[in-house]
């Protein structure tokens, strides 16, 4: 078989969704988020010596319960 193109052959990525980057499907996207928010809450709620326990500071805590629930 040579290097060159075989035009008589279908491309295997002729369609746009094949080409298009792969996302997950929006409610495992609203699922993700809602776990985020909670966590977050969460997290905004423990005690000072509970975060000492866990390694994080309370301005890191104030910090990641600040973040809105879309950013990672």
């Amino acid at each position: 078989m040579s290097n060159r193109l075989q035009f008589d052959q279908p491309s295997r990525l002729s369609t746009p969704e094949a080409l298009a980057p792969s996302r997950p499907p929006l409610w495992d996207q609203l699922r993700a988020a809602w776990r985020r928010h909670h966590s977050r809450q969460r997290i905004a709620e423990l005690d000072p010596y509970l975060l000492k326990d866990i390694g994080i500071t309370h301005s890191d805590a104030e910090l990641e319960a600040n973040k809105p629930f879309w950013r990672d």
